[in-house]
């Protein structure tokens, strides 16, 4: 069975682990990244007509201060099947999705309905990263950045033990779920990140994460076409097959 090395944060880490397991591989937790709440005025959400959420976390920080009356009346948008999701276990319905699973994908569903211009929108994110969907959708819409919550480096307990399995070829897989997490993993190794990822297959969940790999200059070996750890695995699990 082998083993695929899990960056993100330690409860995603978990669900991720799970599926992982169900196909046939050895899942090892290495959250780079750990997740803290930001005071935000909720009021830009109460007032606004839609709510647009990057994330599961999005969702799950926001519910910590609002209620699920707040969004009554508003169009809400996930950025993805696991946000909308995060958002209907909330109890809000009616949730758009984009064809494409990224902040292009929210713009052009977004431009495609007239009735929603010049209108209140909010971005529910986090603290950090780029604000692609600010920058495309301002003039369109009076659109606000809220951020909820804040990535901040974490360095796990099996770091040295992670090191010497990179250094041995014994980890099949890396999967890279956001730039903070390939980030914070060369924070942890900085001499040695480099000569630890050439004996893995190198696997990141959408092209902002790829990106931040490339500007370092490493090509991912997997980036699926649907942004979702189904489809990571999936090319994972047929690697696996070639290699075999």
């Amino acid at each position: 069975m082998k083993k695929v090395l899990i960056t993100r944060e330690e409860n995603q880490g978990k669900k991720t682990a799970q599926i992982l397991k169900k196909e046939g591989f050895e899942p090892v937790l290495f959250p780079t990244i750990k997740f803290e709440k930001v005071n935000f005025d909720k009021k830009d959400v109460i007032e606004a007509d839609i709510v647009i959420f990057s994330s599961q976390n999005a969702v799950n920080f926001l519910f910590l201060e609002i209620k699920k009356d707040h969004l009554e009346g508003k169009k809400v948008i996930a950025t993805g099947e696991k946000t909308k999701k995060a958002l209907e276990k909330k109890g809000i319905k009616n949730v758009l999705t984009p064809e494409i699973f990224s902040a292009e994908g929210v713009v052009k569903l977004i431009k495609s309905k007239k009735d929603f211009q010049g209108k209140k929108a909010v971005v529910v994110r986090p603290l950090e990263g780029l604000n692609t969907l600010i920058e495309k959708l301002n003039g369109y819409l009076y659109i606000k950045s809220v951020p909820v919550y804040k990535t901040v480096p974490n360095i796990p307990e099996n770091k040295d033990q992670i090191k010497k399995e990179l250094e041995k070829g014994n980890i099949f897989g890396v999967i890279f779920t956001s730039p903070s997490t390939f980030e914070n993993f060369i924070s942890i190794f900085p001499d040695k990140w480099e000569d630890l990822l050439k004996k893995t297959k190198i696997a990141v969940i959408g092209t902002t994460t790829a990106q931040a790999l490339i500007k370092r200059g490493i090509s991912p070996d997997i980036i699926p076409e649907k942004f979702t750890l189904e489809q990571v695995i999936k090319k994972l699990k047929q690697l696996n097959c070639r290699d075999s």
